[in-house]
């Protein structure tokens, strides 16, 4: 036998209460007399009590505790397994990354798979079995049954995701599992024995590692470079404990820019220089050497286009205008930029003529100019404007007061940016319309969540906010490096190609579109969205590669880039950790041929009750021969 919580032994101490309660009401008896008139007016003796006379009362009182103290702690005992008992078991899989690795002829989720078809095969008849799956999130794939062909078609439609396998959706899956006996988890690595302590508590739980080798390459980053200036860099990793070939080839539309194999040590990261590159467009590097995990063998990057796009910055603060310019050419050098100051800007065509090209981008600080007429808008420290503001050229966006400081918040949004704590000047309480997607938060004086940066697609084109000032040099700041990061990932996202968009995997991307939308995925399947009311479909890209969206006879590229270096590590195991497939085959051996825990919860109260019913029994006769005060 044994105990599911032994914290719950706190509750023995009633037990010792108990004690001294009758240590206490039999250690100075009290006598009833006619009169005092008889007895002597001296002291009393102190009297120590040698020996206490403890009625059966006590036993049963002491019995009710202890049985309510054991089914408190869960008190169980081991029985053989009754065939046919009719156990439920959760099946429960990790579809990271990290489980499409393949090893012999097939991947780790498929020898997954087989170990729990195994288990379903070997258990008795009217078992049933739940299907769970988790990755970025939790998801119930199918009830429990016992109905071998539809656990065999669930457990055939799994599929690994090019997302890593979150700590988060572990525990939500785990949660979901509870009210199985046996829970029966299937990861590549294993998770950590907290998590594993939380749901034995309720079920018992056996790990299954799946896979155990290291063999894999990935391509960590890769930046183009400016092209005809300056040259672009791949940076790859070795991920196993041997030397390892790389053949790596990088394309720029369908033209190759390089080709070479590589001899990569035992986890080494190299950079790979290339070009310069000649012009723009979309760049692809590829890992042609086969691997474990194909996911991250591919990665894609925008080169910017030599073209010379307009841009126009205004600010009232002549400082503020050089910063922007500078962060503004450093994003794309052949940016030609404006500054002006938003009282004294004529509007329309400025003063570069009325034949100019149109503006590619306005970028408005402390100030709105409804008739710059841009293709699209980043407003930095939007003003106070009410429904100026809220109205103007579809612009739906208000501002509700200006707080003195502000603390970019590090969430879940602000972790995949590497956005940290970092202390801010003024900021203003922007209400962000629901056609923005929000891209950070920060906190301040009596408000817990401020929206800090967000972007959208509005009724005038694109546009972008960011709520906080940046008076003093704040974007060149070393010690401000996350506020710059957001500037120049909102100017990127502002200038790139409307029907290009570079994304990585697992994130919420939103899109223009009329009506619905036929999504096309990188392994050839075809599924329809529909457009919300601000004209925009969402999908979020599982898998890496190309996506196709189209509407109304336009198409938008979607490129999903996948790295994780926890993921893509495949060997990263403790010791300990490593020799746990062997661990983990005699768990499941004695799973399927072991006891399984019965509770004696029932049986302790029922015993509890009964020790309750005699003492209210002896209680009864006691008050008809007695009377009640001696009760």
């Amino acid at each position: 036998m044994g105990l599911l919580n032994p914290q719950n032994f706190v509750y023995g101490l009633s037990l010792a209460l108990l004690v001294l309660i009758y240590l206490r009401s039999r250690s100075r008896p009290t006598i009833e007399v006619s009169s005092l008139m008889l007895f002597d007016e001296v002291p009393a003796p102190v009297a120590s009590v040698r020996h206490v006379r403890i009625e059966p009362l006590f036993w049963l009182e002491m019995a009710t505790l202890t049985a309510l103290t054991l089914a408190i702690a869960g008190l169980y005992v081991m029985r053989p397994r009754t065939p046919g008992h009719g156990r439920i078991h959760a099946l429960v899989f990790d579809l990271g990354a990290g489980m499409s690795a393949r090893e012999g002829s097939g991947t780790r989720l498929d020898q997954a798979r087989r170990d729990a078809m195994e288990i379903i095969n070997q258990a008795p008849a009217g078992d049933e079995f739940s299907v769970i799956a988790y990755a970025l999130e939790a998801q119930s794939r199918h009830p429990q049954t016992a109905n071998l062909a539809d656990l065999r078609k669930a457990l055939d439609d799994l599929a690994p995701m090019a997302v890593p396998a979150r700590t988060a959706a572990l525990r939500a899956a785990l949660i979901r599992a509870r009210g199985a006996s046996e829970i029966e988890l299937f990861a590549d690595r294993p998770p950590a024995a907290a998590i594993l302590a939380d749901a034995a508590s309720t079920a018992r739980v056996n790990f299954h590692l799946a896979g155990s080798g290291d063999s894999n390459l990935a391509i960590v980053s890769l930046d183009p470079g400016i092209p005809g200036s300056t040259r672009g860099r791949a940076v790859i990793r070795n991920f196993s404990a041997r030397p390892y070939p790389c053949e790596l080839a990088i394309d720029l539309g369908n033209r190759e820019e390089f080709h070479q194999t590589l001899m990569l040590a035992p986890r080494e990261q190299v950079v790979v220089p290339f070009g310069p590159l000649k012009t723009g467009g979309v760049l692809h590097a590829r890992i042609l050497t086969p691997d474990a995990i194909d996911a991250d063998n591919d990665r894609y990057a925008y080169a910017p286009s030599d073209d010379a796009a307009r841009v126009l910055v205004l600010s009232p603060d002549a400082a503020v205008r050089d910063d922007i310019a500078r962060v503004l050419l450093a994003v794309n050098a052949n940016f030609q930029i404006e500054t002006a100051d938003p009282v004294k800007y004529p509007g329309g065509a400025s003063a570069s003529g009325a034949n100019a090209k149109p503006l590619e981008l306005a970028v408005m600080h402390d100030c709105y100019v409804p008739a710059a007429g841009a293709a699209s808008t980043l407003l930095i420290y939007p003003p106070q404007l009410g429904k100026n503001l809220r109205y103007a050229a579809g612009i739906g966006i208000s501002v509700n007061g200006t707080i003195a400081s502000a603390d970019i918040r590090s969430d879940a949004m602000g972790e995949a940016r590497g956005i940290d704590s970092l202390a801010l000047g003024a900021t203003r309480i922007v209400a962000i319309p629901e056609w923005m997607d929000l891209i950070a938060t920060a906190t301040g004086p009596a408000h817990s969540s401020i929206p800090l940066a967000a972007i959208g697609r509005g009724a005038g084109g694109p546009v972008g906010v960011l709520a906080f000032d940046i008076p003093d040099h704040l974007l060149l700041a070393p010690d401000h490096l996350d506020a710059l990061v957001l500037t120049v990932d909102l100017i990127k996202q502002l200038t790139a190609p409307r029907d290009i968009l570079i994304v990585p995997t697992g994130a919420d991307v939103s899109l223009p579109a009329s009506g619905a939308a036929r999504v096309t995925q990188p392994d050839a399947s075809v599924r329809t969205v529909t457009a919300d009311k601000w004209g925009r479909v969402r999908i979020r890209p599982l898998q890496a590669g190309r996506y196709a969206v189209e509407s109304e006879g336009e198409t938008t590229q979607v490129f999903a880039n996948y790295y994780d270096a926890t993921e893509s590590d495949l060997g990263a195991k403790s010791q300990a950790e490593a020799n746990a497939p062997a661990e983990n085959a005699a768990t499941a051996s004695n799973a399927q041929s072991g006891g399984e825990v019965q509770p004696l919860v029932f049986i302790l109260v029922a015993l509890a009750l009964l020790a309750l019913t005699i003492e209210s029994a002896i209680l009864i006769g006691h008050a008809g021969r007695w009377g009640m005060r001696h009760v």
